[in-house]
């Protein structure tokens, strides 16, 4: 398998949730921690808020501080692909989807081939992570502020690949009360 970095998108200021959801109970501990032993294995940049900063304590992983969450997640990305080997292709993964897998990440990053972006995808909808290659990621440098990582996922010179897949992992996140509800409600 390639040597693939695992960015862990964690800088936002969960505001639909009234606050920090990271570190909310998750199974056996929390909603972050199942998002890191999904990427065990692999090389982990965490670009994260310094709240949620100062709380990963992980040996072996690699904790970027995002002083200004507010400018999205291209930001984030922009500032993990600059630390990160050239050489290493990068599956971004985010911090609030605590039903991803190893299985599944790995299945991703497997599917790569000589694609240049590779991702879950059910029913027509893009999920996650979705892994860019060494080219692809040239053109994150590029990527304005916002949510707009779709930006390059879906660059028309970009070769990608999109593997059907049901797992839920790759599309369930925590975004709202009543999703960690019912995250809770079908994971006891």
């Amino acid at each position: 398998m390639r040597d693939v970095t695992c960015v862990v998108l964690a800088a936002g200021s969960a505001t639909r949730m009234g606050g920090e959801k990271l570190f909310r109970p998750f199974r056996s501990s929390t909603i972050l921690d199942a998002v890191l032993d999904a990427c065990a294995g692999h090389e982990v940049v965490v670009v994260a808020s310094p709240a949620v900063a100062s709380r990963i304590a992980r040996p072996g992983i690699r904790v970027i501080v995002n002083d200004e969450p507010q400018r999205g997640m291209a930001h984030s990305l922009r500032l993990a692909n600059g630390v990160v080997p050239a050489e290493h292709p990068l599956a971004v993964v985010l911090g609030d989807k605590p039903l991803l897998t190893a299985s599944l990440i790995s299945r991703t990053v497997e599917a790569l081939g000589d694609a240049d972006v590779v991702f879950p995808e059910r029913d027509g909808v893009p999920g996650h992570p979705v892994v860019f290659s060494e080219f692809a990621r040239a053109l994150i440098i590029g990527l304005p502020d916002g949510d707009s990582i779709n930006l390059v996922r879906d660059h028309e010179i970009l070769v990608r690949s999109a593997i059907p897949i049901e797992d839920d992992g790759a599309y369930v996140d925590v975004d709202t009360e009543e999703a960690y509800r019912n995250l809770m409600n079908d994971n006891k």
